[in-house]
């Protein structure tokens, strides 16, 4: 793992690479290729859909069909564990989500009303990752604060490697209620979703991460269906002074790296010692694990210690990369969490370990990515409900108001607005 000084060429080159990072993960040549697919299956429907399915994913599968429609069977022995986990999970979640429904509002006044009218989507697309791990968390993530909305359709997309081999997705499938989901993956999964075909009834949104292809799709799908991000690979940054442990900052680093190839890990600190100790073990965990391992090969890619001359300097590095996840194993977090105005979520100290967000803790752990926390915000109950504005006017206010607007129009050269908010009896008032 290469460290680097902050306040130097190599340290700036490092640095400016991370801000640019979408454009390697995501390079124009896969974009383009999920376009093409994405365009097949708007137009020629479910014979481009079936054709790619069968290519990628049910090939060698005992599988019939590819929809699943109130045949998710979850009563297979899943082990009282695992079990105990997801109630957990969910209940904190639902505790974290409900505070966030927002409320519509009415501003009277005496020559009429304006409000705005909240409702839930109508319905959802889901996807659910499965390649090297079957993301259940993903699932719960995206399904709470839906619910919470009030959204009363849920479709879920999911590899059928990842629907067969994992009991525990079946069940938490039919512990959730959802019994519409359809066995494929990738770009065509996300098209199908957003436009619909003879066996995919089309949702109204998507969420869920994915890998470079659905990530791309979303992209070309988008203004069709509403998504919640282009989600690039995990990320954390751990900001670390001399008092932090090791150990800890080691494994979370790592951990956020297990889930591919590309993750990103830093840590930033401006303890030398601290930053020598963080890279022997960061070094000595990843000989231990297969040559092939994603955290093996995203420590290569992305992994970095940046050395910083004082936490303000800190500071700035987070902000500059705006990342997903940041951990401050600082004496003092609070101190610090002001000064940190980009990111997905913030865990302040030693016990907020980041691996309790991707789980049980509440929060949502579908977060921007790869600088998104610039303009973006994590999941929650707002993705799933759409606002409408509400305007009433009394007629002895209308006057004032045509006249200022039809000026307005006027000088923007469109006549037919003014000659609008003088019609019929409008023009009489």
């Amino acid at each position: 793992m290469k460290i680097w000084r902050s306040d130097d060429e190599k340290g700036e080159r490092y640095l400016a690479r991370v801000e640019r990072r979408m454009a390697e993960v995501l390079p124009p040549q896969i974009e383009e290729k999920a376009r093409k697919i994405v365009a097949s299956v708007a137009k020629q429907g479910d014979k481009a859909l079936v054709a790619l399915v069968r290519r990628h994913d049910l090939k060698g599968l005992p599988v019939g069909d590819f929809r699943l429609r109130g045949t998710v069977q979850g009563g297979e022995e899943v082990g009282e564990e695992f079990i105990n986990a997801i109630e957990l999970a969910l209940a904190n979640l639902k505790a974290y989500h409900e505070p966030q429904m927002p409320k519509g509002f009415t501003l009277e006044g005496d020559g009429g009303d304006l409000g705005v009218r909240v409702r839930p989507i109508e319905s959802l697309g889901v996807y659910v990752p499965g390649g090297s791990a079957v993301y259940l968390s993903s699932l719960l993530m995206a399904v709470v604060p839906a619910r919470v909305a009030g959204v009363s359709r849920i479709a879920v997309a999911t590899p059928p490697r990842a629907f067969l081999a994992s009991p525990h997705l079946r069940y938490l499938l039919d512990r959730l209620d959802l019994h519409e989901v359809y066995l494929m993956g990738g770009a065509h999964a996300v098209a199908a979703l957003a436009y619909g075909t003879d066996s995919v009834t089309p949702v109204e949104k998507i969420v869920g991460p994915g890998g470079r292809w659905v990530a791309a799709a979303k992209r070309a799908v988008f203004g069709v269906v509403g998504l919640d991000a282009v989600s690039g690979p995990s990320e954390i940054v751990v900001v670390a002074d001399s008092h932090a442990e090791a150990a800890i900052a080691a494994a979370d680093m790592l951990a956020q790296t297990e889930h591919d190839p590309d993750a990103l890990a830093v840590l930033v600190t401006p303890s030398k010692a601290v930053a020598e100790k963080v890279e022997r073990r960061v070094s000595a965990r990843l000989r231990s694990l297969p040559r092939k391992s994603a955290a093996r090969a995203a420590i290569k890619n992305w992994g970095a210690i940046v050395l910083v001359p004082d936490m303000d300097a800190a500071l700035d590095v987070v902000n500059r990369i705006a990342p997903e996840n940041v951990e401050l194993l600082v004496s003092d977090p609070l101190r610090l969490l002001d000064g940190i105005e980009r990111a997905g979520a913030v865990y302040l100290g030693p016990w907020a370990a980041s691996a309790l967000g991707d789980y049980v803790v509440g929060i949502n752990h579908l977060l921007p990515t790869t600088g998104a926390a610039r303009f973006a915000s994590p999941l929650g109950v707002w993705d799933f409900v759409h606002r409408t504005s509400v305007v009433s006017v009394a007629a002895h206010r209308y006057p004032a108001l045509a006249h200022a607007a039809g000026v307005l129009a006027l000088q923007e050269k469109l006549t037919l607005h003014e000659e609008s908010l003088r019609a019929g009896s409008r023009g009489k008032v």
